[in-house]
């Protein structure tokens, strides 16, 4: 397989726009679990590279620092973070980072929203021939008017990105700080105010109202929480997955996401359970950034792309506990193999036809059905 005459950028694009899945391969041929472990990136029968090979893609204000493939790939399954989030995730990984200004561009090219590029040897010597003229201008007439000039583009191709009125004017909401607050920090039964007599009620316990508090059965009821994969190139993912669990569809998550605008925080799913006949509202996130105790205990399902870096940061140390404490998912089409990562894992093949979509309604009965069972033996708070 012949990549001599392949532009591994081109090809990246191309998969891109068609939404077609590289494969990632180790030092030995066989099938890499990630990006971090894999040695080979291949497109097809099309060509194959090393997994860190220079692209013709430059970074911003550079003459020879060319992107690398694992970057440009790394960068478009984790486009919907946030870039402190991204960074960090990729110093971890020890890739290479998209900077925080050439991220729209590259988003654009590779997606085909913006026209090809210039290769980055036709850019350096376009910049080498520029700069060779600037400098003999200099040389030829040196005043203050160039000076003047430099310093203006300089000014011009600076970008604010944090002023005394932005840091002043933010957009967060600190609404939820009083609950996360009783969460993290629960009364003790029984525990007396400073200063109260023994026995005597608080004002803690008697609303200024007079209305008597309301029993602790009676108080609402934690949603059960569902987790699908960050990774816009995993099958399920925030776009799609309230089709396949709601109306028993699937459909392609990146054409739903090119259609569909900025990804949402949560999504709620409601399903009614078979034994019964209650409606139980679930929520579906891909984050667990600001899970709280409560949402750990709350946490009853999970999809997973077979990536291990996917519960980095979770409450459980490896993929094996989380899915002992969890039921697992592995969603993939009908005739591909699975990650032999997930072999080891307590999770269910979740099998969908590539074309018949009259089936999904049977692979997602059998989803919820199984899931219908995790929660009476392990969860049945949120089915009383």
């Amino acid at each position: 397989m012949s990549s001599t005459t392949a532009d591994p950028l081109h090809l990246l694009r191309q998969y891109t726009i068609e939404s077609k899945k590289v494969e990632l391969l180790d030092q030995n041929d066989n099938p890499a679990p990630d990006l971090q472990s894999a040695a080979t990136i291949r497109f097809g029968e099309e060509a194959s590279f090393a997994r860190d090979t220079p692209t013709s893609f430059l970074r911003s204000n550079s003459d020879s620092d060319q992107y690398t493939l694992s970057a440009l790939l790394h960068f478009l399954d984790h486009r919907d973070q946030s870039f402190y989030e991204y960074m960090k995730m990729t110093n971890t990984l020890g890739l290479q980072t998209i900077s925080f200004g050439d991220r729209a561009q590259v988003l654009g090219y590779l997606t085909g929203k913006t026209p090809e590029i210039a290769p980055a040897s036709e850019v350096a010597v376009d910049k080498q021939a520029d700069g060779d003229a600037k400098r003999a201008k200099t040389r030829a007439a040196p005043d203050v008017s160039t000076a003047n000039d430099i310093a203006r583009d300089i000014m011009r191709r600076e970008r604010v990105l944090i002023t005394s009125s932005s840091v002043l004017s933010s957009n967060k909401s600190f609404a939820r700080v009083p609950d996360l607050t009783k969460a993290l920090f629960p009364a003790k039964p029984g525990a007396v105010a400073k200063g109260a007599a023994p026995g005597k009620p608080t004002t803690a316990d008697t609303p200024a109202s007079g209305l008597a508090r309301r029993p602790a059965h009676h108080r609402k009821r934690r949603n059960p929480i569902i987790v699908v994969p960050a990774a816009t190139t995993s099958m399920l993912t925030m776009y799609n997955i309230k089709s396949l669990l709601q109306d028993h569809q699937f459909i392609d998550g990146r054409a739903e996401m090119e259609k569909a605008g900025p990804k949402p925080h949560e999504i709620f799913v409601e399903h009614t359970m078979s034994h019964s006949g209650q409606t139980v509202k679930f929520r579906v996130v891909d984050s667990v950034q600001d899970f709280t105790e409560a949402d750990w205990e709350a946490l009853v399902c999970v999809f997973t792309q077979g990536a291990a870096w996917q519960f980095k940061n979770w409450t459980w140390k490896s993929p094996e506990e989380v899915f002992q404490n969890c039921l697992g998912f592995y969603p993939k089409y009908q005739d591909e193999r699975p990650k032999d990562t997930v072999t080891s894992w307590a999770v269910s093949l979740l099998n969908i036809e590539r074309s018949k979509r009259h089936m999904d309604r049977a692979t997602v009965v059998g989803l919820w059905n199984s899931l219908e069972q995790f929660m009476a033996r392990n969860k049945p708070e949120f089915l009383g």
